[in-house]
């Protein structure tokens, strides 16, 4: 099959989220199944038109988004100015590539213009994968508020993708039964298919590593207060009296603000190395090596849409995982067995 994957974010030159990463992996299991596979992702600046490199298999093309000529200040206005750029570059593509189905997320609506524009003359079928929609967000976290331009806007177009797809994947049961009751879909057109990790890469570290290093327990994702990481510095700062070189090792973006906050926790507890906050690591190749030199990955997100990444990916490399009991985990989690719910 010749498949076509569009994710605006999409390693490594927009490597931003779960996203991404998950459309990374799912491009390259296709591919290594002897299937033809297109993606088609955003640049992250100026392109001449369709920017395309060919490696691993995969043929990326990328393509410009909204606010590198003039800015853009609005969500919705980029959702919408995303979405048309990325049915004007499948267009173009496909006046000489038949695609035999193209896949979005339902995240972003990217493909919202392309689903009013099918003609049959201009017809693909189209999966949507469901990774957790805008609606979900904003009942589960907050985010985006109730009412608001960008929930209106970004809830009408998802809702409108969803709807309009020839087939739907959801990566968790969670998110498959939210979307059923809050979009109007049949729970059964909804397949649940779980996101999966390379596992040629992410593999259980050698004999004795961990017992080489200082106990560590490591948080890899947004870091925001809502993924649980300031519990985690409190617990690692009150074990430190039984295990002293005890360190919390954290990887991601966060707001300057919460990093601030959690510096002055580890501060005042007078224990400054136990914090070590190593920022975003572009390079996913680095990931496995993290979770291999760490004793136990926890992120006990009090809100989680769907199964992350990050759960998959420690238990491939036999890290133990704490996560919380809140939405998707532990469909992935096995209480008391590749890790604790709490």
């Amino acid at each position: 099959m010749r498949i076509c994957i569009v994710s605006q974010e999409y390693p490594p030159e927009t490597a931003r989220g779960g996203i991404g990463s998950q459309n990374w992996t799912k491009a390259h299991a296709l591919a290594g199944l002897g299937h033809e596979v297109h993606v088609l992702s955003s640049s992250t600046g100026a392109t001449d038109g369709i920017a395309t490199r060919e490696g691993d298999g995969v043929t990326v093309h990328r393509i410009e988004p909204p606010g590198v000529e003039f800015p853009v200040y609005e969500a919705p206005a980029y959702w919408v100015g995303y979405t048309w750029s990325v049915l004007a570059a499948l267009q173009r593509l496909m006046k000489s590539l038949e695609f035999d189905v193209i896949d979005f997320a339902e995240y972003g609506a990217e493909g919202f213009a392309y689903q009013l524009d099918r003609t049959p003359w201009s017809f693909a079928p189209v999966a949507v994968q469901l990774h957790g929609p805008l609606s979900m967000f904003a009942e589960r976290i907050g985010w985006p508020e109730a009412g608001s331009d960008f929930e209106r806007v970004g809830t009408f177009m998802e809702e409108l993708s969803i709807q309009r797809a020839d087939a739907l994947m959801a990566c968790s049961a969670n998110i498959a039964d939210f979307t059923a009751d809050r979009h109007g879909v049949a729970r059964d057109s909804i397949d649940v298919v779980h996101c999966g990790v390379d596992s040629s890469a992410f593999t259980p570290p050698p004999p004795g590593l961990r017992e080489a290093q200082p106990p560590t327990v490591l948080f890899v994702g947004n870091l925001a207060a809502n993924k649980g990481l300031g519990t985690v510095l409190d617990a690692v700062l009150l074990l430190r009296s039984r295990w002293p070189d005890l360190r919390l090792r954290v990887l991601g973006k966060g707001e300057g603000s919460f990093l601030d906050d959690l510096r002055a926790r580890a501060h005042s507890a007078g224990t400054d190395d136990a914090l070590e906050l190593l920022g975003f690591v572009q390079d996913r190749a680095a990931l496995p090596d993290l979770y291999r030199s760490a004793d136990v990955f926890a992120s006990p997100a009090q809100h989680e849409v769907g199964v992350a990444n990050v759960y998959i990916e420690a238990m491939a490399c036999a890290c133990p995982v704490v996560a919380a009991e809140t939405g998707a985990a532990p469909e992935a989690v096995a209480d008391g067995e590749s890790g604790l719910l709490v």
